[in-house]
């Protein structure tokens, strides 16, 4: 009878194991994804003067807000390499397709390089984009004027144009 209390249990225990398993992976894979997805978007930001003010802009929204999900990241990394760890302690056999959290790790830092790079390039260009978001801020403003007034002397008067 306490054998097969016994083998009752490890069973119970293997297949806890296997469920734990399967929705660490999951959770591995999702943010290795979402890693990998950002840091190829991060490497596409440019920040050069050459580039369209639109682009310049959507790209420093980009670099703040990989700055705010970053510390998030890690730490959701590390709480997945502490549960992949505690898999191994217990001599879990993981699938071939398996993605190690030291894998995640190195591309969570991978991509904190790329974000200190890029910080450091809007840094530098920060007065420059000022001016060119000033600049064209006036020449829309400038463009609206003339085009009210415009209308004011052309606009159509009774129905005739």
């Amino acid at each position: 009878v306490q054998s097969q209390i016994n083998l009752k249990y490890d069973s119970w225990q293997k297949e806890l194991q296997s469920s734990f398993a399967s929705i660490l992976g999951q959770h591995i894979t999702q943010i290795h994804q979402r890693i990998i997805h950002s840091k190829t978007k991060l490497e596409q930001v440019s920040l050069d003067s050459s580039s369209n003010t639109n682009d310049i802009v959507l790209g420093v929204t980009f670099i703040q807000e990989m700055k705010q999900k970053l510390d998030p990241w890690s730490k959701e990394v590390r709480k997945l390499a502490t549960s992949e760890l505690t898999l191994k302690r217990q001599r879990h056999i993981f699938s071939t397709n398996w993605t190690e959290t030291s894998v995640i790790q190195g591309q969570l830092d991978n991509l904190d390089q790329i974000l200190d790079k890029r910080k450091r390039a809007m840094d530098q260009q920060i007065p420059l984009l000022q001016a060119r978001v000033v600049a064209e801020d006036r020449a829309i403003g400038k463009r609206g004027t003339e085009l009210l007034s415009n209308w004011e002397q052309d606009k159509p008067l009774r129905g005739n144009l």
